[in-house]
């Protein structure tokens, strides 16, 4: 350590300290940029699939177990089919994988419990949004930061430290990345335990080299196999790759190389496996279906099938399955290939498989990722119903642009004129790839939430009017029930499928309000909306009589939600007027 001033001038100028110096530079300037760029983009969670998963995370922090506050009929028939009666306990969730939930509720377990009431019940004033969003915000945001830290790390483990800053900083400036991770839908946690597969497979490539099995970083690999897997189910076929790549390596030794792989993924797998097979018979829990479902607006959309009350699955057309797969790999290399977050970068990396590195490591790395990455394409558009926000080729745009800036540092070092300026010719790519990235950060602010559906204040407020109407368990329902449920904290049912249902369901718990947004309401033309069915349903009605008596005034006969309420255009909640206020004893 320095011992006078003038060895402190020479540490800070000269020595280590200057080197720190920058460090804290950097650091600060990623924060500056993270916080400005969080600030303009984010606009709350987008849809109900993440919403349901940070509703998932809120229970799992109140120590309600792997439940969900989101009734969806299709869970309450499945119960229902399986000895389970209907009661005031949270349904189990049967939909989604569980690492992205258990990550929030450890990021909620942050919050002091005598300050997380508050945090809940607050609603901001407009264009501020709900305190727990910008908390799935901070948790995206360093996850980012994480998958930038690991992106740097393997840039010097493959290449140099001018590649592994290029791509940090290509990482950082890519607007698509960004829009991913200010969207709060999990994206980011995917991207770090991709990259932390790859950084594994490095340090088993390097015990391949030394000849020796390393037993820790094989068995870590398939641990890592077993999160992607816990993440999202289809990304758990990503172990597949790993163990060609392990067989590969180790002809000696294949069969104890892969057992170390597979003990790690079944160490992290199994257990939940068991829990969801427990339960619904099913490793996956219901999230199996997905297979054969498609967001269309038909029977085989998810959101159909989820709010239909029965507990039949949807049935497996392989000619629909092909035509789901084949069309969404269509849309991957036509459309997400530029766009998922590479944007320049992926250019270099399609290109760069045209030239063979001069390091065999460099290359037998880069086509482990292609593995990864095309199975991950396969399994998300095979087996994935379609509402899942993860695309592949967002989760993998650090690798693509690390591999992208290897590539193009080769192409600038490998031209007289160019190689001796190769930083400036770097700053001017990352300048370009920052354009979009400027722009979004050039525009003026925007509301904190996803409005329309979204409304934290109305859902808060109709959370206290439920309970003074219903008491601690009143009944309602919502066509956008995760988000309902997220900023209410209270259960809520999603609209079903048909009035029949409605009714059904009502029986065991009546139903006191119906929230409709613009989500449902808000068509290009209400009269396809509103279309009668061939089939008549005189008997229950359909809910063509409930939305039209939106636009005529008049109450749909029958239906004991009579009294609309209107928020805004289009976003209505109807109530029962005879649901006085309960008086508790």
């Amino acid at each position: 350590m320095p011992r006078s001033f003038q060895d402190w001038v020479h540490w800070l100028e000269l020595g280590p300290g200057a080197q720190w110096i920058r460090r804290l530079a950097l650091m600060l300037g990623v924060l500056i940029l993270s916080t400005l760029i969080g600030y303009k983009q984010f606009r709350g969670p987008q849809t109900e699939v993440t919403l349901a998963q940070a509703v998932v995370g809120r229970q799992l922090a109140d120590g309600n177990g792997y439940t969900t506050l989101v009734n969806y009929p299709q869970s309450a028939a499945w119960l229902q089919a399986h000895g389970q009666r209907w009661s005031t306990k949270p349904f189990p969730e049967l939909h989604s994988a569980p690492l992205y939930p258990l990550a929030i509720a450890a990021a909620l377990k942050l919050i002091p419990t005598s300050f997380r009431s508050y945090f809940f019940d607050t609603a901001l004033a407009p264009p501020d949004g709900f305190m727990p969003d910008y908390l799935l915000l901070g948790l995206n945001v360093a996850l980012f930061w994480i998958a930038a830290m690991q992106t740097f790390r393997l840039g010097v483990a493959l290449f140099d430290r001018t590649v592994a800053w290029t791509a940090v900083g290509g990482l950082m400036l890519s607007a698509p990345v960004w829009a991913q991770t200010v969207a709060v839908n999990g994206t980011p946690l995917t991207m770090v335990l991709l990259l932390a597969a790859v950084q594994l497979c490095v340090r088993v490539d390097r015990g391949v080299s030394e000849q020796a099995v390393p037993i820790f970083s094989l068995l870590a690999l398939g641990v890592v196999c077993g999160l992607l897997f816990l993440a999202d189910y289809a990304a758990g076929l990503a172990a597949i790759p790993v163990v060609v790549f392990v067989w590969l390596s180790f002809a000696g030794e294949r069969w104890k190389a892969m057992s170390a792989v597979i003990a790690g993924f079944l160490l992290i797998a199994s257990p939940w496996c068991t829990f969801m097979i427990a339960r619904t018979g099913s490793p996956v829990g219901l999230a199996w279906q997905d297979v054969a479902l498609k967001p269309d607006g038909t029977a085989a959309d998810p959101a159909v099938v989820k709010a239909t009350l029965s507990a039949s699955a949807p049935a497996i057309d392989l000619a629909k399955l092909s035509n789901k797969g084949l069309t969404r790999l269509q849309s991957a290399v036509q459309q997400h290939l530029w766009t998922g977050g590479g944007m320049l970068f992926t250019a270099f990396f399609v290109a760069g498989f045209l030239y063979r590195f001069r390091d065999p490591r460099v290359g037998r790395l880069r086509m482990v990722f292609l593995g990864l990455l095309v199975t991950l394409l396969l399994a998300n558009a095979f087996l994935d119903s379609g509402t899942g926000e993860r695309q592949p080729l967002a989760v993998a745009a650090p690798l693509i642009v690390l591999f992208g800036a290897g590539f193009c540092a080769v192409l600038i070092a490998s031209n007289d004129q160019l190689a001796p300026y190769a930083r400036w010719v770097l700053a001017a790519v990352l300048a370009l790839q920052a354009v979009p990235l400027a722009k979004d950060a050039l525009e003026p602010r925007r509301i904190h939430f996803q409005y329309p559906p979204y409304y934290p204040a109305l859902f808060i407020g109709m959370r206290d009017e439920m309970l003074r109407r219903g008491g601690d368990n009143p009944g309602w329902m919502a066509d956008v029930p995760a988000g309902a449920a997220w900023y209410s904290g209270l259960r809520v049912w999603a609209q079903p499928a048909s009035l029949r249902e409605f009714y059904t369901i009502g029986v065991d718990q009546p139903m006191i309000a119906l929230v409709l947004s613009p989500k449902t309401l808000d068509r290009p033309y209400f009269s396809e909306l509103g279309r009668k069915p061939d089939v008549a349903t005189a008997r229950f009605g359909d809910w063509y009589d409930v939305y039209s008596s939106l636009v005529t005034g008049k109450p749909a006969p029958g239906f004991p939600l009579s009294l609309p309420q209107k928020i805004a255009d289009n976003f209505y909640v109807l109530i029962d007027p005879l649901a006085q206020p309960y008086r508790r004893k």
